[in-house]
């Protein structure tokens, strides 16, 4: 979308791509299925950020509530600082989103590219005659109309893929981190598994066998 895309000479020069489209049902339906499917993947959304709240928000007051347990000290702090960072994420998901873009005075930029007067953040800030006249303006022409719908479903589809499914991944990742360190660390104690002892192991198998390696590519290339 260019930054003149809700100017007023975008009405009357050729920069709207819809001028050549002509109004048809099919074209009707495929935003209204567009636009639907949005709102649904939104909704979807925000109910899987409520339920990894809920879930999150009782992880954490469990491992609140049993860290005078030594047994289990450690593993419950990786799973209650993992279930705090999920927590905050999915938070960050169902925060309403408001904003507008400004200009250096603090004002709505209407020359903006993000600026849509038709969504309520934008024109909560513009006075109600302005308001009516851009309505007006869509709803003169069906390219216009087209224009306005279209900038409508891109503007929700660039929230709900740079913010809210963004940050509704975080979430449901940091708490199977914070499962799976729990787990690993109580299995670790448990059996009591030195982590270093392993490492250690392991870095001289691999240094005896590369030893190995190094000796039969002489043998076979005869410079030994």
């Amino acid at each position: 979308m260019s930054e003149e895309s809700w100017n007023e000479e975008h009405f009357t020069t050729k920069e709207n791509h819809f001028d050549d489209v002509p109004s048809s049902t099919a074209i009707d339906n495929i935003l209204r299925l567009n636009q639907t499917n949005i709102m649904n993947l939104t909704l979807m959304a925000d109910t899987k950020a409520n339920i990894m709240i809920t879930v999150s928000s009782i992880v954490f007051s469990v491992t609140l509530s049993n860290m005078d347990n030594e047994v289990l000290i450690w593993p419950l702090t990786f799973l209650g600082v993992f279930s705090m960072i999920a927590l905050i994420f999915a938070i960050i998901v169902i925060l309403p989103k408001t904003g507008y873009p400004k200009t250096h005075d603090r004002d709505i930029d209407r020359n903006s590219p993000f600026y849509n007067p038709l969504f309520f953040g934008h024109f909560a800030h513009i006075p109600l005659d302005e308001f009516k006249s851009e309505y007006a303006k869509r709803l003169e022409k069906d390219s216009r109309t087209y224009d306005a719908v279209v900038g409508n479903i891109y503007g929700l589809g660039r929230v709900l893929a740079t913010n809210k499914f963004k940050y509704l991944k975080l979430s449901y990742t940091s708490f199977l981190m914070g499962l799976i360190s729990a787990v690993s660390v109580f299995t670790m104690g448990h059996f009591d598994i030195n982590i270093f002892s392993i490492t250690e192991t392991i870095s001289n198998e691999l240094t005896f066998t590369w030893e190995g390696v190094k000796v039969l590519l002489c043998k076979l290339s005869e410079r030994c």
